[in-house]
Protein backbone atom coordinates (compact mmCIF):
# COMPACT_ATOMS: atom_id res chain seq x y z
CA UNK A 1 0.00 0.00 0.00
CA UNK A 2 1.07 3.45 -0.83
CA UNK A 3 2.32 6.58 1.35
CA UNK A 4 -0.30 8.14 0.00
CA UNK A 5 -3.05 5.95 0.51
CA UNK A 6 -2.16 5.66 3.72
CA UNK A 7 -2.70 9.34 4.50
CA UNK A 8 -5.95 8.63 2.72
CA UNK A 9 -7.13 6.31 5.34
CA UNK A 10 -5.68 8.28 8.28
CA UNK A 11 -7.69 11.47 6.65
CA UNK A 12 -11.10 9.94 6.70
CA UNK A 13 -10.29 8.48 9.91
CA UNK A 14 -9.88 11.76 11.53
CA UNK A 15 -13.40 13.15 12.64
CA UNK A 16 -13.68 16.60 11.95
CA UNK A 17 -13.59 19.41 14.99
CA UNK A 18 -17.64 20.20 14.12
CA UNK A 19 -18.35 16.57 14.75
CA UNK A 20 -15.87 15.39 17.77
CA UNK A 21 -18.61 18.42 19.69
CA UNK A 22 -21.96 18.60 17.39
CA UNK A 23 -21.83 14.59 16.43
CA UNK A 24 -23.76 15.48 13.67
CA UNK A 25 -21.73 13.08 11.21
CA UNK A 26 -22.11 10.26 13.56
CA UNK A 27 -26.04 10.97 13.27
CA UNK A 28 -26.37 10.97 9.86
CA UNK A 29 -25.96 14.31 8.88
CA UNK A 30 -23.51 16.52 7.46
CA UNK A 31 -22.13 19.68 8.04
CA UNK A 32 -23.78 21.17 4.85
CA UNK A 33 -27.13 19.75 5.66
CA UNK A 34 -26.78 21.43 9.28
CA UNK A 35 -25.77 24.28 7.69
CA UNK A 36 -28.90 24.49 5.33
CA UNK A 37 -31.16 23.60 7.97
CA UNK A 38 -29.92 26.40 10.10
CA UNK A 39 -30.63 29.00 7.70
CA UNK A 40 -33.85 27.75 7.06
CA UNK A 41 -34.45 27.68 11.10
CA UNK A 42 -33.44 31.33 10.69
CA UNK A 43 -35.84 32.49 7.83
CA UNK A 44 -38.77 30.79 9.60
CA UNK A 45 -38.02 32.01 12.85
CA UNK A 46 -37.65 35.84 11.70
CA UNK A 47 -41.16 35.53 10.09
CA UNK A 48 -42.35 34.09 13.21
CA UNK A 49 -41.23 36.64 15.16
CA UNK A 50 -42.23 39.74 12.86
CA UNK A 51 -46.08 38.57 13.68
CA UNK A 52 -45.51 37.97 17.19
CA UNK A 53 -44.10 41.84 16.95
CA UNK A 54 -47.12 43.10 15.17
CA UNK A 55 -49.61 41.35 17.97
CA UNK A 56 -47.84 43.15 20.82
CA UNK A 57 -46.77 46.17 19.30
CA UNK A 58 -50.71 46.99 18.45
CA UNK A 59 -51.36 46.26 22.02
CA UNK A 60 -48.55 48.22 23.43
CA UNK A 61 -49.21 51.18 21.55
CA UNK A 62 -53.09 50.97 21.28
CA UNK A 63 -54.52 48.69 24.05
CA UNK A 64 -56.45 47.33 21.35
CA UNK A 65 -55.33 45.55 18.02
CA UNK A 66 -58.81 46.29 16.48
CA UNK A 67 -58.25 50.05 17.31
CA UNK A 68 -54.82 50.50 16.44
CA UNK A 69 -54.24 52.97 13.25
CA UNK A 70 -51.71 53.17 10.81
CA UNK A 71 -50.49 56.39 12.29
CA UNK A 72 -50.53 55.08 15.48
CA UNK A 73 -48.50 52.26 14.47
CA UNK A 74 -45.57 54.63 12.35
CA UNK A 75 -45.80 56.91 15.44
CA UNK A 76 -44.64 54.64 17.31
CA UNK A 77 -41.60 52.96 15.14
CA UNK A 78 -39.38 53.40 17.05
CA UNK A 79 -40.57 50.89 19.44
CA UNK A 80 -41.00 48.44 16.90
CA UNK A 81 -37.64 48.88 15.89
CA UNK A 82 -36.27 48.48 19.58
CA UNK A 83 -38.83 44.87 19.72
CA UNK A 84 -37.32 43.80 16.77
CA UNK A 85 -33.73 43.79 18.10
CA UNK A 86 -34.48 42.38 21.36
CA UNK A 87 -36.32 39.77 19.97
CA UNK A 88 -33.41 38.66 17.82
CA UNK A 89 -31.10 39.02 20.43
CA UNK A 90 -32.56 36.89 22.58
CA UNK A 91 -33.31 34.26 19.54
CA UNK A 92 -29.87 34.95 19.38
CA UNK A 93 -29.09 34.10 23.06
CA UNK A 94 -31.61 31.09 23.27
CA UNK A 95 -31.09 29.22 19.86
CA UNK A 96 -27.10 29.64 21.02
CA UNK A 97 -27.64 28.17 24.47
CA UNK A 98 -29.67 25.10 22.36
CA UNK A 99 -26.94 24.94 20.19
CA UNK A 100 -24.00 24.70 22.73
CA UNK A 101 -25.26 23.07 26.01
CA UNK A 102 -28.41 20.78 24.60
CA UNK A 103 -26.22 20.22 21.59
CA UNK A 104 -30.00 19.46 19.51
CA UNK A 105 -31.15 21.06 16.56
CA UNK A 106 -34.18 23.39 18.38
CA UNK A 107 -34.15 27.66 18.50
CA UNK A 108 -35.86 29.60 20.78
CA UNK A 109 -37.82 32.48 19.50
CA UNK A 110 -39.82 34.71 21.12
CA UNK A 111 -43.80 32.87 20.55
CA UNK A 112 -46.49 33.80 19.21
CA UNK A 113 -48.24 30.87 20.40
CA UNK A 114 -47.59 31.34 24.14
CA UNK A 115 -48.10 35.45 23.60
CA UNK A 116 -51.51 35.58 22.53
CA UNK A 117 -52.30 32.75 25.02
CA UNK A 118 -51.87 34.60 27.62
CA UNK A 119 -53.29 37.77 25.99
CA UNK A 120 -56.81 36.09 24.96
CA UNK A 121 -56.40 34.17 28.53
CA UNK A 122 -55.74 37.40 30.64
CA UNK A 123 -56.57 40.08 28.37
CA UNK A 124 -55.32 43.52 28.93
CA UNK A 125 -58.12 45.80 29.72
CA UNK A 126 -60.15 46.62 32.87
CA UNK A 127 -56.24 48.19 34.02
CA UNK A 128 -54.54 45.21 33.17
CA UNK A 129 -51.62 46.17 31.43
CA UNK A 130 -48.82 44.88 29.27
CA UNK A 131 -46.57 45.44 32.15
CA UNK A 132 -48.79 43.31 34.16
CA UNK A 133 -48.90 40.58 31.89
CA UNK A 134 -45.33 41.00 31.72
CA UNK A 135 -45.09 40.31 35.40
CA UNK A 136 -47.31 37.05 35.32
CA UNK A 137 -44.89 35.46 32.95
CA UNK A 138 -41.97 36.21 35.34
CA UNK A 139 -43.44 34.61 38.17
CA UNK A 140 -43.90 31.89 35.77
CA UNK A 141 -41.26 31.59 34.07
CA UNK A 142 -39.40 31.44 37.75
CA UNK A 143 -41.45 28.33 39.10
CA UNK A 144 -40.80 26.99 35.22
CA UNK A 145 -37.11 27.41 36.21
CA UNK A 146 -37.49 26.15 39.43
CA UNK A 147 -39.29 22.86 38.46
CA UNK A 148 -36.66 22.18 35.09
CA UNK A 149 -33.47 22.55 37.27
CA UNK A 150 -34.03 20.03 40.10
CA UNK A 151 -34.47 16.65 38.25
CA UNK A 152 -36.41 14.31 40.69
CA UNK A 153 -39.61 17.76 40.61
CA UNK A 154 -39.19 17.81 36.91
CA UNK A 155 -39.39 13.63 36.22
CA UNK A 156 -41.95 14.01 39.20
CA UNK A 157 -43.95 16.95 36.51
CA UNK A 158 -43.19 15.33 33.44
CA UNK A 159 -44.30 11.98 34.32
CA UNK A 160 -47.46 13.04 35.99
CA UNK A 161 -48.51 14.57 32.04
CA UNK A 162 -50.45 11.18 30.28
CA UNK A 163 -48.54 9.43 27.94
CA UNK A 164 -51.46 9.94 25.72
CA UNK A 165 -51.90 13.62 26.33
CA UNK A 166 -47.69 14.12 25.63
CA UNK A 167 -48.34 12.08 22.37
CA UNK A 168 -51.07 14.12 21.21
CA UNK A 169 -49.29 17.71 21.92
CA UNK A 170 -47.56 17.60 18.40
CA UNK A 171 -50.88 17.12 16.64
CA UNK A 172 -52.66 20.02 19.02
CA UNK A 173 -49.87 22.20 18.32
CA UNK A 174 -50.00 21.00 14.65
CA UNK A 175 -53.19 21.89 13.86
CA UNK A 176 -53.33 25.18 15.46
CA UNK A 177 -50.42 26.33 13.29
CA UNK A 178 -52.10 25.27 10.38
CA UNK A 179 -55.47 27.03 11.00
CA UNK A 180 -53.31 30.29 12.58
CA UNK A 181 -50.65 29.98 9.01
CA UNK A 182 -53.66 29.30 6.42
CA UNK A 183 -55.41 32.01 8.00
CA UNK A 184 -52.46 34.41 7.70
CA UNK A 185 -52.13 33.23 3.57
CA UNK A 186 -55.42 34.49 3.18
CA UNK A 187 -56.71 31.04 1.82
CA UNK A 188 -58.88 29.68 4.73
CA UNK A 189 -60.87 32.10 6.92
CA UNK A 190 -61.96 30.38 10.19
CA UNK A 191 -64.72 32.99 11.28
CA UNK A 192 -63.72 34.58 14.58
CA UNK A 193 -61.10 33.53 16.31
CA UNK A 194 -59.03 34.85 18.58
CA UNK A 195 -55.63 35.11 16.75
CA UNK A 196 -55.02 38.51 14.51
CA UNK A 197 -55.08 38.21 10.81
CA UNK A 198 -52.60 40.06 9.32
CA UNK A 199 -51.20 39.81 5.57
CA UNK A 200 -53.71 39.16 3.06
CA UNK A 201 -56.30 37.56 5.09
CA UNK A 202 -56.23 41.71 7.06
CA UNK A 203 -57.98 42.84 3.74
CA UNK A 204 -60.00 39.83 3.39
CA UNK A 205 -61.79 39.73 6.74
CA UNK A 206 -60.83 41.50 10.18
CA UNK A 207 -61.84 40.03 13.36
CA UNK A 208 -64.57 41.48 15.75
CA UNK A 209 -62.50 40.86 18.41
CA UNK A 210 -59.87 38.24 20.27
CA UNK A 211 -61.65 36.42 22.36
CA UNK A 212 -63.99 34.43 20.15
CA UNK A 213 -63.76 30.71 19.97
CA UNK A 214 -63.36 29.80 16.65
CA UNK A 215 -66.33 29.07 13.96
CA UNK A 216 -66.92 27.05 10.76
CA UNK A 217 -64.14 27.08 8.80
CA UNK A 218 -64.56 28.72 5.11
CA UNK A 219 -62.42 28.83 2.01
CA UNK A 220 -60.90 31.51 0.13
CA UNK A 221 -63.50 33.99 -0.24
CA UNK A 222 -63.57 34.94 -3.72
CA UNK A 223 -66.33 37.53 -4.05
CA UNK A 224 -64.70 39.45 -1.17
CA UNK A 225 -61.34 39.11 -3.14
CA UNK A 226 -62.89 40.55 -6.22
CA UNK A 227 -64.34 43.77 -4.59
CA UNK A 228 -61.18 44.56 -3.73
CA UNK A 229 -60.34 45.06 -7.97
CA UNK A 230 -57.90 46.58 -9.90
CA UNK A 231 -57.09 50.15 -7.98
CA UNK A 232 -54.61 52.43 -8.73
CA UNK A 233 -52.13 50.97 -5.90
CA UNK A 234 -50.57 47.85 -5.98
CA UNK A 235 -52.10 45.58 -3.54
CA UNK A 236 -54.69 43.35 -5.41
CA UNK A 237 -51.99 42.22 -7.59
CA UNK A 238 -49.82 42.01 -4.65
CA UNK A 239 -52.26 39.50 -3.02
CA UNK A 240 -52.33 37.72 -6.56
CA UNK A 241 -48.87 37.03 -6.38
CA UNK A 242 -49.05 35.96 -2.95
CA UNK A 243 -51.23 33.36 -3.05
CA UNK A 244 -49.97 32.33 -5.96
CA UNK A 245 -46.73 31.95 -4.39
CA UNK A 246 -48.10 30.12 -1.38
CA UNK A 247 -49.44 27.62 -4.19
CA UNK A 248 -45.93 27.11 -5.54
CA UNK A 249 -43.97 26.56 -2.21
CA UNK A 250 -47.44 23.70 -1.90
CA UNK A 251 -46.50 22.06 -5.02
CA UNK A 252 -42.43 22.52 -4.15
CA UNK A 253 -42.85 20.47 -1.28
CA UNK A 254 -44.53 18.00 -2.58
CA UNK A 255 -42.50 17.70 -5.43
CA UNK A 256 -39.13 17.60 -3.64
CA UNK A 257 -40.63 16.31 -0.55
CA UNK A 258 -37.52 13.24 -1.14
CA UNK A 259 -34.75 15.71 -1.45
CA UNK A 260 -32.48 17.06 1.50
CA UNK A 261 -33.96 20.04 1.80
CA UNK A 262 -37.80 20.46 0.76
CA UNK A 263 -38.90 22.66 2.84
CA UNK A 264 -35.95 24.82 2.46
CA UNK A 265 -36.56 24.37 -1.33
CA UNK A 266 -40.32 25.30 -1.04
CA UNK A 267 -39.64 28.33 0.48
CA UNK A 268 -37.35 29.66 -1.94
CA UNK A 269 -39.22 28.43 -4.94
CA UNK A 270 -42.11 29.82 -3.42
CA UNK A 271 -40.44 33.49 -2.85
CA UNK A 272 -38.86 32.97 -6.41
CA UNK A 273 -43.09 32.59 -7.93
CA UNK A 274 -43.74 35.39 -6.18
CA UNK A 275 -40.76 37.99 -7.51
CA UNK A 276 -41.15 36.79 -11.07
CA UNK A 277 -45.30 37.24 -11.10
CA UNK A 278 -44.53 40.35 -9.53
CA UNK A 279 -42.13 42.13 -11.93
CA UNK A 280 -44.06 40.32 -14.50
CA UNK A 281 -47.10 42.56 -13.97
CA UNK A 282 -44.58 45.44 -13.63
CA UNK A 283 -43.51 44.74 -17.16
CA UNK A 284 -47.18 44.06 -18.38
CA UNK A 285 -48.36 47.15 -17.06
CA UNK A 286 -45.83 49.62 -18.48
CA UNK A 287 -46.15 47.87 -21.85
CA UNK A 288 -49.61 48.80 -22.03
CA UNK A 289 -49.48 52.59 -20.42
CA UNK A 290 -45.89 53.22 -21.73
CA UNK A 291 -45.22 54.14 -17.99
CA UNK A 292 -44.47 53.09 -14.39
CA UNK A 293 -48.36 54.20 -13.31
CA UNK A 294 -48.13 50.60 -11.12
CA UNK A 295 -46.84 51.92 -7.65
CA UNK A 296 -43.56 50.08 -6.51
CA UNK A 297 -44.45 50.33 -3.17
CA UNK A 298 -43.21 46.38 -1.64
CA UNK A 299 -40.61 47.01 -4.19
CA UNK A 300 -39.13 50.28 -3.12
CA UNK A 301 -39.60 49.26 0.52
CA UNK A 302 -37.19 46.45 0.51
CA UNK A 303 -34.43 48.88 -0.49
CA UNK A 304 -35.20 51.69 1.56
CA UNK A 305 -35.48 48.82 4.43
CA UNK A 306 -31.52 48.29 4.38
CA UNK A 307 -30.17 51.90 3.12
CA UNK A 308 -32.54 54.78 4.10
CA UNK A 309 -32.72 56.93 7.31
CA UNK A 310 -35.31 54.34 9.00
CA UNK A 311 -32.56 51.49 8.40
CA UNK A 312 -32.43 49.34 11.33
CA UNK A 313 -28.43 50.56 12.30
CA UNK A 314 -30.04 54.10 12.54
CA UNK A 315 -32.54 52.94 15.58
CA UNK A 316 -29.64 51.73 17.76
CA UNK A 317 -28.71 54.64 19.46
CA UNK A 318 -32.70 55.14 20.36
CA UNK A 319 -32.46 51.63 21.83
CA UNK A 320 -29.28 51.21 23.59
CA UNK A 321 -30.92 55.12 25.01
CA UNK A 322 -33.91 54.06 26.06
CA UNK A 323 -33.49 50.06 26.76
CA UNK A 324 -34.94 49.54 30.16
CA UNK A 325 -34.24 46.43 32.17
CA UNK A 326 -36.53 45.67 34.92
CA UNK A 327 -39.16 47.87 34.04
CA UNK A 328 -41.48 45.30 35.05
CA UNK A 329 -40.37 45.54 38.52
CA UNK A 330 -41.44 49.15 38.11
CA UNK A 331 -44.64 48.86 36.67
CA UNK A 332 -45.54 45.20 36.42
CA UNK A 333 -46.31 44.70 39.86
CA UNK A 334 -48.58 47.59 40.38
CA UNK A 335 -52.10 46.20 40.12
CA UNK A 336 -54.23 49.32 41.44
CA UNK A 337 -55.90 50.05 38.37
CA UNK A 338 -56.89 45.92 38.01
CA UNK A 339 -58.31 45.49 41.30
CA UNK A 340 -59.88 48.98 41.09
CA UNK A 341 -61.92 47.63 38.26
CA UNK A 342 -63.30 44.62 39.92
CA UNK A 343 -60.21 42.17 39.43
CA UNK A 344 -58.43 39.48 41.38
CA UNK A 345 -54.63 39.17 41.64
CA UNK A 346 -54.15 36.61 43.25
CA UNK A 347 -57.03 34.55 40.43
CA UNK A 348 -54.85 36.51 37.65
CA UNK A 349 -51.69 34.48 39.15
CA UNK A 350 -53.28 31.36 39.69
CA UNK A 351 -54.77 31.23 35.63
CA UNK A 352 -51.50 33.01 34.19
CA UNK A 353 -49.03 30.67 36.36
CA UNK A 354 -51.04 26.90 34.92
CA UNK A 355 -51.77 28.42 31.43
CA UNK A 356 -47.74 29.03 30.96
CA UNK A 357 -46.72 26.14 32.61
CA UNK A 358 -49.33 24.23 30.69
CA UNK A 359 -48.11 26.01 27.83
CA UNK A 360 -44.65 26.06 27.87
CA UNK A 361 -44.47 21.83 29.04
CA UNK A 362 -46.83 21.11 26.11
CA UNK A 363 -44.63 23.04 23.74
CA UNK A 364 -41.48 21.46 24.53
CA UNK A 365 -42.53 17.91 24.35
CA UNK A 366 -44.09 18.56 20.79
CA UNK A 367 -41.12 19.46 19.71
CA UNK A 368 -38.94 16.71 21.71
CA UNK A 369 -41.23 13.67 20.21
CA UNK A 370 -38.61 12.35 17.03
CA UNK A 371 -35.50 13.27 19.27
CA UNK A 372 -35.53 9.98 20.95
CA UNK A 373 -33.85 11.60 23.67
CA UNK A 374 -32.92 10.44 27.71
CA UNK A 375 -33.81 12.30 30.41
CA UNK A 376 -30.88 14.09 30.64
CA UNK A 377 -31.00 15.80 27.23
CA UNK A 378 -34.76 16.61 27.71
CA UNK A 379 -33.76 18.64 31.07
CA UNK A 380 -31.35 20.61 29.39
CA UNK A 381 -34.31 21.47 26.70
CA UNK A 382 -36.18 22.37 29.32
CA UNK A 383 -33.62 24.35 31.42
CA UNK A 384 -32.69 26.82 28.09
CA UNK A 385 -36.01 27.36 27.68
CA UNK A 386 -36.91 28.09 31.17
CA UNK A 387 -33.88 30.54 31.41
CA UNK A 388 -34.65 32.49 28.52
CA UNK A 389 -38.22 33.33 30.06
CA UNK A 390 -36.98 34.34 32.74
CA UNK A 391 -35.01 37.20 31.03
CA UNK A 392 -37.31 37.91 28.04
CA UNK A 393 -39.51 39.70 30.70
CA UNK A 394 -36.42 41.58 32.71
CA UNK A 395 -36.14 43.14 28.89
CA UNK A 396 -39.60 43.92 28.25
CA UNK A 397 -40.44 40.76 25.76
CA UNK A 398 -43.00 38.65 25.92
CA UNK A 399 -42.67 34.66 26.66
CA UNK A 400 -39.97 32.69 24.52
CA UNK A 401 -40.23 29.07 23.35
CA UNK A 402 -38.92 26.20 21.41
CA UNK A 403 -39.60 27.72 17.83
CA UNK A 404 -41.63 25.54 15.33
CA UNK A 405 -39.00 26.10 12.78
CA UNK A 406 -36.84 23.69 14.83
CA UNK A 407 -39.32 20.94 12.92
CA UNK A 408 -38.89 22.12 9.49
CA UNK A 409 -34.78 22.35 10.34
CA UNK A 410 -34.94 18.40 11.48
CA UNK A 411 -37.52 17.28 8.40
CA UNK A 412 -34.25 19.12 6.12
CA UNK A 413 -31.75 16.89 7.96
CA UNK A 414 -30.70 18.94 10.56
CA UNK A 415 -29.37 16.29 13.86
CA UNK A 416 -27.23 18.31 15.97
CA UNK A 417 -26.51 21.42 17.59
CA UNK A 418 -24.48 23.12 14.78
CA UNK A 419 -28.07 24.00 13.03
CA UNK A 420 -28.55 26.10 16.03
CA UNK A 421 -25.69 27.48 16.03
CA UNK A 422 -26.12 28.63 12.39
CA UNK A 423 -29.79 30.09 12.84
CA UNK A 424 -28.16 31.92 16.29
CA UNK A 425 -25.64 33.77 13.98
CA UNK A 426 -28.46 34.18 11.07
CA UNK A 427 -30.59 35.64 14.04
CA UNK A 428 -27.24 38.11 15.20
CA UNK A 429 -27.04 39.80 11.48
CA UNK A 430 -30.55 39.91 11.50
CA UNK A 431 -31.08 42.20 14.75
CA UNK A 432 -28.95 44.92 12.86
CA UNK A 433 -30.11 44.60 9.25
CA UNK A 434 -33.58 43.47 8.38
CA UNK A 435 -32.55 41.14 6.16
CA UNK A 436 -35.13 38.41 6.22
CA UNK A 437 -37.85 41.31 5.50
CA UNK A 438 -36.23 42.41 2.79
CA UNK A 439 -35.71 38.98 0.79
CA UNK A 440 -38.74 37.40 2.26
CA UNK A 441 -41.37 40.06 2.94
CA UNK A 442 -44.95 39.72 0.50
CA UNK A 443 -48.02 42.35 0.77
CA UNK A 444 -47.77 44.92 3.35
CA UNK A 445 -51.07 46.70 4.55
CA UNK A 446 -53.57 48.24 2.18
CA UNK A 447 -53.12 51.92 4.16
CA UNK A 448 -49.24 51.92 3.59
CA UNK A 449 -48.50 55.00 1.16
CA UNK A 450 -44.87 54.91 0.31
CA UNK A 451 -43.05 57.65 -0.98
CA UNK A 452 -39.60 57.77 -2.50
CA UNK A 453 -39.42 61.77 -0.34
CA UNK A 454 -40.19 62.72 2.91
CA UNK A 455 -40.67 58.91 3.61
CA UNK A 456 -39.40 58.81 7.20
CA UNK A 457 -41.37 56.81 9.79
CA UNK A 458 -43.20 54.78 6.45
CA UNK A 459 -40.23 52.16 6.39
CA UNK A 460 -40.96 51.11 9.87
CA UNK A 461 -44.89 51.31 9.13
CA UNK A 462 -44.20 49.36 6.10
CA UNK A 463 -42.04 47.33 8.30
CA UNK A 464 -45.12 46.87 10.82
CA UNK A 465 -47.62 45.85 8.61
CA UNK A 466 -45.12 43.12 6.41
CA UNK A 467 -46.83 40.04 5.79
CA UNK A 468 -44.87 36.51 4.93
CA UNK A 469 -47.67 34.90 2.73
CA UNK A 470 -44.96 32.10 1.29
CA UNK A 471 -43.56 31.34 4.81
CA UNK A 472 -46.91 31.17 6.31
CA UNK A 473 -47.91 28.48 3.64
CA UNK A 474 -44.61 26.62 4.46
CA UNK A 475 -45.35 26.70 8.53
CA UNK A 476 -48.54 25.22 7.21
CA UNK A 477 -46.64 22.09 5.70
CA UNK A 478 -44.63 22.04 8.89
CA UNK A 479 -47.81 22.01 11.06
CA UNK A 480 -48.74 19.05 8.87
CA UNK A 481 -46.08 17.41 8.81
CA UNK A 482 -46.17 17.40 13.00
CA UNK A 483 -49.61 15.86 12.82
CA UNK A 484 -48.78 13.49 9.84
CA UNK A 485 -45.76 12.14 12.38
CA UNK A 486 -47.80 11.72 15.67
CA UNK A 487 -50.77 9.97 14.48
CA UNK A 488 -48.58 6.73 14.10
CA UNK A 489 -49.48 5.90 17.31
CA UNK A 490 -52.66 3.50 18.83
CA UNK A 491 -55.47 5.00 18.56
CA UNK A 492 -57.22 2.04 18.98
CA UNK A 493 -56.96 2.11 22.86
CA UNK A 494 -60.27 4.08 24.60
CA UNK A 495 -58.06 4.80 27.16
CA UNK A 496 -55.39 6.29 25.23
CA UNK A 497 -57.60 8.17 22.48
CA UNK A 498 -59.89 9.83 24.86
CA UNK A 499 -57.45 11.99 26.12
CA UNK A 500 -55.53 12.45 22.51
CA UNK A 501 -58.95 13.71 20.98
CA UNK A 502 -59.54 15.84 24.42
CA UNK A 503 -56.64 17.56 23.73
CA UNK A 504 -56.83 18.22 20.26
CA UNK A 505 -60.40 19.26 20.34
CA UNK A 506 -59.89 21.59 22.95
CA UNK A 507 -56.77 22.86 21.67
CA UNK A 508 -58.57 23.61 18.42
CA UNK A 509 -62.00 24.84 19.55
CA UNK A 510 -60.28 26.90 22.28
CA UNK A 511 -57.18 28.37 20.51
CA UNK A 512 -55.09 27.67 23.31
CA UNK A 513 -52.76 24.87 23.84
CA UNK A 514 -52.72 25.27 27.31
CA UNK A 515 -56.55 24.32 27.79
CA UNK A 516 -55.82 21.41 25.35
CA UNK A 517 -53.58 20.18 27.77
CA UNK A 518 -55.52 20.70 30.55
CA UNK A 519 -58.85 18.91 28.98
CA UNK A 520 -56.28 16.16 28.00
CA UNK A 521 -55.18 15.61 31.43
CA UNK A 522 -58.54 15.82 32.92
CA UNK A 523 -60.03 13.44 29.97
CA UNK A 524 -57.35 10.55 31.28
CA UNK A 525 -58.45 10.90 34.74
CA UNK A 526 -62.03 10.68 34.05
CA UNK A 527 -61.58 8.06 31.56
CA UNK A 528 -59.52 5.85 33.59
CA UNK A 529 -60.90 6.25 37.00
CA UNK A 530 -64.29 4.22 36.19
CA UNK A 531 -62.47 1.65 34.40
CA UNK A 532 -61.68 -1.40 36.13
CA UNK A 533 -57.82 -2.40 34.36
CA UNK A 534 -56.91 1.76 35.11
CA UNK A 535 -53.81 3.32 34.18
CA UNK A 536 -54.08 6.25 36.95
CA UNK A 537 -50.92 6.81 38.93
CA UNK A 538 -50.84 9.95 41.92
CA UNK A 539 -49.32 12.13 39.58
CA UNK A 540 -52.20 11.84 36.69
CA UNK A 541 -54.31 12.40 39.74
CA UNK A 542 -52.93 15.42 40.62
CA UNK A 543 -52.67 16.48 36.91
CA UNK A 544 -56.15 15.97 35.94
CA UNK A 545 -57.37 17.93 39.13
CA UNK A 546 -54.95 20.38 37.96
CA UNK A 547 -56.49 20.73 34.28
CA UNK A 548 -59.89 21.27 35.92
CA UNK A 549 -58.38 24.07 37.56
CA UNK A 550 -56.71 25.00 34.79
CA UNK A 551 -59.84 25.19 32.81
CA UNK A 552 -62.01 26.83 35.10
CA UNK A 553 -60.00 29.57 35.87
CA UNK A 554 -59.20 30.26 31.98
CA UNK A 555 -63.51 30.39 31.85
CA UNK A 556 -63.94 33.06 35.27
CA UNK A 557 -60.98 35.30 33.70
Amino acid sequence: MSEIQVKGKKRAKRPSILNKYFHHIDRGSTTGREIGAGVLMCILGVCGMFINMQLIGQYYVSGSAIAATVEQLAANGEFYAEFYFLSMMLAFVGSLLMGLVARLPLVQTTSLGLSTVMISTLGIGTGLSYQNLLAVCFVSSAVYTVIMAVPLVRKAVLSAIPLSVRRAAPIALGVLLVMIAMQLTGLVSFGDSNMIIYGTGNSITRMDGIAQTVQTPVLFDFARYQELGYKADSYFPVIQWSLFGAVASFAAFLLLRKTKHPTLYALLIGTLVFFIGLLTQVVFYFSRSGQLRYELDVLWGRLWMVGSEDAQHLHLSFILQNLSIGELFKEGFNFTAYTEAGGNVLMLFATGLLTFLCASIASSEAMLQDGDLDDAAGGRVHLCNAVMNVVSPLLGMTPAAISIASVAGRRDGARSGLASVVAAIGFLVSAFVWLVPFLFCTTTSYDIVFNMYGHYGKVLQLLTDSSFIVADAVMALVGLMMIHRALRHDWTNTRHAAPMLATVAAAFFLNSLACGMAAGMLAHLLTNIFDRERELTIGNIIAGVIGAAQLVLTALC
